[in-house]
């Protein structure tokens, strides 16, 4: 079997008898490179490493194994990164749907209201993920005296109320969701993410 960390060839004496004892062999045995495994190439198959399924793999049906591993600290880092780039995308993509509605582009204007769906459901998953895995408690971030976790709630709604507008057509006021609701709750995130990125350091 051959074993890739990191980009780097290894030899480990490991006496599991499935992949998830090799992975946690792995961690056990080179502490420093960190603690999470990110992505994971099965005989050449991309797989995730937390699958229970994946991880009962049989030692003996493994040809190849590269994986990487990196810290918390790390993980975290790239999912706020990750954010802070989409939410470069995502502020002009909403104020550009804002005016097509506006514009009566409506044809155009859907194209990025899907696309902005998407985006903020992707949004929340990853801000979920790193609230977790700081425990940071949803209270703890606030925005004017809201918590995220308040804020999430609101964020529902106005979601609600736009697909509502959108299915009715009414243009004018997914416009105005968008501009005076939507926008401001991705803008006060961009002040927020660099509080969180000095939280973990």
């Amino acid at each position: 079997m051959k074993i890739r960390v990191n980009g780097i060839e290894k030899n480990f004496a490991c006496d599991g008898k499935t992949l998830g004892d090799l992975l946690d062999h792995i961690l056990e045995q080179e502490p420093e490179l960190g603690n999470c495994f990110g992505n994971i190439r099965l005989n050449e198959q991309e797989v995730l490493a937390d699958s229970t399924e994946v991880r009962q793999t049989p030692v003996s049906r493994i040809d190849t194994l590269e994986a990487e591993v990196f810290s918390l600290n790390q993980i975290l880092e790239k999912n706020i990164a990750n954010a802070q780039d989409y939410l470069n995308k995502l502020i002009p993509g909403i104020e550009k749907a804002s005016d097509l509605f506006r514009t009566g582009n409506e044809q155009e204007a859907n194209k990025f209201f899907i696309n902005i769906i998407d985006g903020m459901e992707w949004f929340s998953q990853v801000m979920d993920s790193i609230a977790k895995a700081t425990e940071t408690e949803s209270t703890d971030i606030k925005f004017v005296g809201k918590s995220f976790t308040d804020r999430q709630g609101q964020l529902v709604e106005l979601t609600r109320q736009m697909v509502e507008a959108n299915q009715n057509q009414d243009w004018v006021l997914l416009a105005d969701l968008l501009e005076y609701e939507i926008q401001p709750y991705y803008c006060d995130w961009e002040d927020q993410l660099p509080k969180i990125y000095r939280r973990i350091h």
